[in-house]
């Protein structure tokens, strides 16, 4: 929490003194409030860190940052290129400070992490790309603060993805669910896989990758879908056993359920809340419609089939009650789906199998 202008800070204010940090090399960087240096400190140690680690693992996208100061409340990801696009990236996601932290504060803050990212990442500053997250009804969204237009791709596992880092509110590749996808891969051998609310489809391209017998992706956006076209073609699977569908999810399920379709392996990860005029009358709020939404996919699931549910609301509860009255068993497995370098905060995401404790239906 803020608690008040030391002098130096105020110096910086009103202009009479400039404030020069040297956070990595001896390279000098103007910041305006002075306990910046703490988040340059700990900005060096974290990198030095989780470099090393991801080094060690294979890893080339992925969280360096994560609110580890309170005052500096901004997540931050670093994504390596591939030999096709070759370079370094980083995106910086920042919470709107809380109505009792003076915006002008924050605003000199968030402009001294921008300044010290470029030094201490190893990144040309147009290379860094910033988002504001702000709250709204039913979860947060970002607005972005940068035009450029930027596209790469990155790899993930020994698979290729495309990311767009200036145009969307998020890149296209959602880095914690990194061991959610690998599960799935895991998994997937022999299954027909189904993927809801599919997003660019990077979960359809690590279930190829482990063997499906066929894959069926949906989502809303064309743009999306295209995207997941991109993805799958980029990792060399094509042709009919892989088909995308453009469709509003929930009454896409109430559809299938009066055909024969059925699929061994279901991922279902919605978003937190969306109102788009393309979906039903009264839009989505996953606390509120994920039973719905579970038990309608449950019931597209062939016998002994398995579903994984997963949502990024941090205050989501199941309810167990409602699932369970309907024939849905769920396994939390949110902590081994949590990736080390998201580690700090837990409830970055929640994931779930379930399995129909009822027989399926025909």
């Amino acid at each position: 929490m803020d608690t008040g202008d030391s002098p130096l800070e105020d110096e910086a204010q009103s202009g009479q003194e400039a404030i020069y940090l040297e956070p990595v090399q001896g390279r000098r960087v103007e910041v305006q409030i002075a306990a910046s240096d703490q988040f340059a400190a700990r900005l060096v140690k974290a990198y030095k860190q989780r470099s090393k680690w991801a080094r060690k693992q294979g890893i080339t996208c992925y969280r360096v940052y994560d609110a580890d100061l309170p005052d500096y409340a901004v997540c931050i990801d670093i994504y390596e290129g591939t030999p096709a696009t070759p370079g370094r990236w980083v995106v910086v996601a920042e919470y709107a400070a809380p109505k009792h932290i003076d915006p002008e504060r924050a605003a000199m803050r968030l402009a001294d992490v921008m300044a010290l990212i470029p030094p201490i990442l190893q990144v040309d500053a147009s290379q860094v790309f910033l988002k504001v997250r702000q709250k709204s009804k039913g979860g947060s969204q970002y607005s972005e603060h940068q035009n450029e237009h930027a596209v790469a791709l990155v790899e993930e596992n020994g698979h290729i993805f495309e990311v767009n880092f200036s145009d969307y509110l998020d890149t296209g590749l959602f880095l914690d669910h990194r061991n959610v996808r690998k599960m799935l891969e895991d998994m997937a051998k022999g299954t027909r896989f189904l993927n809801l609310f599919a997003y660019t489809g990077s979960a359809t391209c690590y279930a190829a990758a482990g063997g499906a017998y066929a894959t069926t992706t949906v989502d809303l956006s064309r743009t999306y879908l295209e995207w997941a076209v991109r993805n799958m073609e980029q990792n060399g699977f094509k042709g009919t056993k892989h088909e995308f569908i453009q469709a509003d999810t929930m009454p896409w399920i109430q559809e299938q359920r009066h055909t024969k379709n059925r699929w061994d392996l279901i991922f279902v990860d919605p978003p937190t809340f969306s109102n788009s005029a393309r979906m039903r009358k009264r839009g989505f709020e996953v606390q509120r419609d994920h039973a719905e939404l579970i038990i309608g996919a449950s019931r597209l699931l062939t016998k002994g089939g398995t579903l994984v549910f997963s949502c990024n609301l941090r205050s989501f509860k199941p309810d167990t009650e409602a699932l369970a009255k309907a024939g849905v068993e769920l396994k939390d497995i949110s902590a081994e789906s949590i990736p080390e370098d998201f580690a700090r905060n837990a409830r970055i995401h929640h994931c779930y199998l379930a399995q129909r404790t009822v027989p399926a239906e025909k």
